[in-house]
């Protein structure tokens, strides 16, 4: 046993410092491209007729102002409207602070993230901008680092889309300043507060909200929309390619005509972006437009007429998805949808009509740049090759004559598996880490993503790459007992076994 364990030390030691060969021998020379586009669930664009879009963050891309932009327009609504202390006006957004698909615990005042079984990542639970430093107090009050699903229901919200990274810094940071200045507060009024100056910050204080361009954000945005707004050619060429292709194209936003008219004209450098599209429709009240009956109204000019049929070159506002699939044809597995939120956009076409569906996540990009590099890659490799050291370990225990040799290894590795998994975290994000990774699972949001995107990718020109008749092939999902025949399989080395037995 002692010659194993000097054996498995010095192997391992060897192992840590050969990092020239690490990608090579772990499988990882062929890193995902920003451009690539991910498959959840086999796609034939051969069978797809009909192709969707989103508005904001899917055909419009924003730039890093815009964050900023909403966190001062929220922060000012507190002070102005809702008679915050004045000094809170001096909070400055911070970029870096929270990632996308947080949960925040309207009773605790805890922002958190939590993984796709529902378990909170401890280490990333934060009351202001403070990390909760003991870990226990998390496990009390949730009975675990499981959230029971009522309680999950009931007491959090989830902060889906990249609207709501500047909300959740915001929520942090003005909790941070009430602790420090000793205000007595509850953070369900704090979360209401900023629930409603969102509401302000989107569709304003009154009636503009529905019929003009919309709330204090979109004026913003519009007085100078160079700021916020990127030009894309490419975006033009890929409807164009689908209109040529006979493929048929709408326009499903819950911005206003007025909003999305100056930021299409903006971004495809012209006035007839309505030639792109064969339906437009604005002001949807996605997810409710999924769910309702309410009726489909002409946007342009004042009209009190039923809604019995779309005309080319015309564009509607409200309406819902039996009027729309039922004035269209357009139904089923023959659309594909595009969105990034995933509640807005994504679960209910899916759910009530069984359209194929596209996710853009934009900070998809970076995290991908991140981990195509070398040190990223070097530090996964120590990390996959310690967790399979820590398993051969264990199976010694018991053993005789060990002297705590085994257990004394078993803890030294797992320290190292601690630093090393510590190390990969902070590499994205040093308060919360990957937008779609916990330590071990899939967050909470990349399982939606999982679940009801059948592709996904950092923007939707990454398909200009392929044809329109492509077939996305999603890898086999291994169950954990099917991992060992069919890695042996994938790697031809299931006849060196057969052969050896």
């Amino acid at each position: 046993m002692a010659r194993w364990i000097s054996y498995k030390h010095t192997e391992i030691m060897a192992y840590k410092k050969a990092t020239k060969c690490l990608k090579i021998s772990m499988g990882l020379e062929s890193p995902a491209h920003t451009k690539c586009i991910f498959i959840n669930n086999e796609l034939n664009l051969k069978y797809v007729e009909v192709y969707g879009f989103d508005y904001d963050y899917t055909l419009a891309n924003y730039t890093d102002n815009l964050s900023r932009t909403i966190y001062d327009i929220l922060r000012d609504i507190l002070v102005d409207m809702l008679r915050y202390p004045k000094q809170i006006k001096d909070l400055q957004f911070d970029p870096s602070f929270a990632v996308r698909g947080l949960h925040y615990d309207i009773n605790k005042g805890w922002l958190m993230k939590i993984d796709s079984f529902a378990n909170v990542q401890l280490n990333t639970v934060h009351a202001g901008r403070d990390r909760v430093s003991d870990p226990e107090e998390v496990i009390r009050h949730y009975n675990g680092t499981h959230i029971a699903p009522r309680y999950l229901n009931t007491n959090m919200f989830q902060l889906n889309d990249l609207f709501s990274i500047p909300q959740a810094c915001l929520l942090s940071d003005v909790l941070q300043f009430f602790k420090e200045k000793n205000i007595s507060f509850h953070p369900r009024y704090l979360s209401d507060d900023v629930s409603q100056a969102a509401r302000i910050l989107h569709s304003g204080a009154n009636m503009s909200g529905a019929y003009g361009i919309g709330g204090r954000l979109h004026h913003a945005v519009l007085a100078d929309i160079s700021q916020y707004l990127e030009k894309s050619p490419k975006l033009v060429g890929f409807l164009e390619k689908l209109k040529k292709s006979g493929k048929k194209t709408f326009l499903l936003t819950n911005s206003s005509l007025p909003f999305i008219d100056k930021g299409m004209q903006y971004i495809t450098s012209s006035p007839d972006w309505r030639d792109l599209f064969d339906c437009v429709i604005v002001s949807a009240r996605k997810p409710d437009f999924y769910r309702s009956r309410r009726p489909f109204r002409r946007a342009q000019e004042p009209t009190w007429d039923s809604v019995n049929k779309f005309e080319k070159g015309e564009v509607y506002q409200g309406g819902n998805l039996i009027d729309f699939t039922r004035l269209t044809g357009w139904s089923g597995q023959k659309v594909l949808y595009f969105g990034d939120h995933i509640f807005s956009d994504l679960i209910d076409p899916t759910v009530e009509q069984g359209w194929r569906t596209g996710a853009i996540i934009h900070e998809l990009a970076a995290e991908i740049e991140i981990r195509n590099t070398s040190s990223y890659r070097h530090t996964l490799a120590w990390l996959l090759r310690i967790e399979r050291l820590l398993v051969e370990a264990q199976k010694h225990y018991g053993e005789p004559d060990t002297d705590g040799e085994i257990q004394a290894l078993v803890t030294e590795w797992a320290e190292e598996r601690r630093n090393a998994r510590h190390e990969l975290r902070n590499v994205f994000n040093k308060s919360f880490g990957s937008v779609f990774r916990t330590y071990q699972n899939p967050t909470y949001f990349a399982n939606k993503i999982r679940t009801f995107a059948d592709i996904y990718m950092s923007n939707v020109t990454n398909l200009t790459n392929f044809s329109l008749d492509y077939a996305f092939y999603p890898d086999r999902t291994y169950l954990p007992h099917e991992r060992l025949l069919e890695t042996l399989i994938d790697t031809g080395k299931i006849k060196q076994l057969l052969h050896s037995s």
